[in-house]
């Protein structure tokens, strides 16, 4: 159990959208995707290719890794406005279906490669939707969960599901406005033995909702706080009879993720105390998230993307986590937002090598890498005015090293970053508090 488990909140962060045009793969273990600055969202087929979704006015592109590089797919015809993606998953048949929804909550689209997007939901006039989720059931076909919320606060919990034909049918899970809330809930679906159970999240609380064999839902409660209150993604994940669920919590200090398990009881940890919630899965039945943490200057945001367990972060990397996803063989796949746009990494399994620093307001720059064996690490200023690069050092027999730079004249983030040679992925540490005048 994690040491800290102070309940807290959560804002949503979304980010602009934009796009460029298309770069093809390197060769390389690390990979372009897009020059995008648009968040992506990652996914993996059985057969272990992994697709990255993203946006571009009002479109979907779905990027997918083959032998010859990434090849591209659209799905167009989004409604006008501010849209992000929710969701993306990939059948066996490596079909893949994309989630997305309005920022304002005014409405839920699905879209297939090749296809018109298609919008699956509006909200009646005065209300609107709540971070919505996607999952395939037992029949492999998507499934859609998603909860509306009245201005009295009154909300509604919806699972839409695929028949064979390709018809959507839409069940609602809670009736006469329970629960109430004073954010629009967050809900997404899971597999649990064969069956789809909706895991919702709303002010102060999470539910598991399960269906019952004679028709109706039955409701667990997972997690409840009076200091707290959980927003944006939700994701979650079973093992026989045991489910995890995550999301990050907003409180009036904080922005946190927090992790529940629940079987015979339940338990929430804190994992990562400052950070935004992206994703969950198991490995041999124990959790492990990716999730993104930042720092700033002013208005100026510089991210950093966490590996976690359910004992707390792992590791770090060089930009915003967008996805982080398992694939076939216990490796892993990563897609990180950077400077560059999107790219995207495998490991053979979890990423475990730790990079630490610290920095003085003298320009002494030192640190530590675990896990690694040599190698070199590079170091970097971060500030509004851009990353400058300081120094390429090797790492001594210990795994420390030193720096020494001119003293900052302003606010300014140092960030190490260790190149891993087998994967290309770029291990870091980013300073949280800006030395310098």
């Amino acid at each position: 159990m994690h040491g800290n488990l102070r309940y807290v909140k959560l804002a949503q962060i979304w980010l602009a959208a934009g796009l460029a045009a298309i770069l093809l793969p390197s060769p390389a273990l690390a990979e372009a995707v897009a020059p995008t600055a648009a968040p992506g969202y990652l996914a993996v087929a059985s057969d272990g290719s992994p697709r990255v979704a993203f946006l571009s006015a009002r479109d979907v592109a779905v990027a997918r890794r083959t032998a010859a590089g990434w090849s591209f797919k659209g799905s167009g015809g989004l409604p006008r406005g501010d849209a992000l993606i929710a969701g993306l998953v990939v059948d066996r048949k490596g079909r893949a279906t994309v989630l997305v929804e309005a920022h304002d909550g005014s409405w839920i689209a699905l879209g297939v490669p090749g296809r018109k997007a298609r919008v699956i939901a509006r909200p009646r006039k005065g209300a609107s939707f709540g971070p919505a989720g996607l999952a395939l059931d037992a029949a492999n076909r998507p499934a859609v969960a998603y909860a509306l919320r009245l201005k009295s606060g009154k909300t509604f919990l919806r699972l839409v599901t695929t028949d064979a034909r390709g018809r959507l049918h839409t069940a609602g899970v809670t009736k006469a406005g329970f629960p109430a809330s004073g954010l629009p809930p967050g809900a997404v679906p899971v597999l649990v033995r064969g069956r789809l159970h909706v895991v919702e999240t709303y002010t102060s609380a999470a539910i598991d909702w399960e269906p019952q064999k004679k028709g109706g839902w039955v409701g667990q409660y997972l997690f409840a706080s009076r200091i707290g209150s959980p927003t944006g993604r939700v994701g979650a994940v079973a093992n026989g009879q045991t489910l995890w669920a995550a999301w990050t919590q907003l409180s009036a200090d904080a922005i946190s993720v927090l992790l529940t398990l629940s079987a015979s009881t339940q338990e929430t940890n804190v994992i990562l105390e400052h950070g935004i919630f992206v994703s969950l899965l198991l490995d041999a039945g124990r959790p492990e998230l990716g999730a993104y943490d930042w720092a700033e200057i002013g208005d100026w945001t510089a991210y950093a993307g966490v590996i976690a367990d359910d004992s707390g972060p792992v590791s770090e990397l060089d930009g915003r986590l967008d996805g982080y996803a398992p694939a076939p063989g216990g490796r892993r796949q990563l897609l990180l937002s950077t400077g560059s746009g999107l790219e995207w990494f495998e490991a053979p399994a979890m990423p475990s090598v730790k990079v630490s620093l610290s920095a003085d307001s003298a320009g002494h720059v030192t640190g530590h890498v675990d896990g690694a064996q040599g190698g070199l690490v590079h170091v970097y200023r971060e500030s509004p005015s851009g990353r400058a690069l300081v120094a390429t050092v090797p790492l001594e027999a210990d795994g420390s090293f030193a720096v020494q730079d001119s003293a900052p004249t302003s606010p300014t983030l140092y960030r190490a970053v260790y190149d891993d040679f087998a994967t290309g992925i770029p291990y870091a540490s980013l300073l949280r508090t800006p030395v310098g005048p």
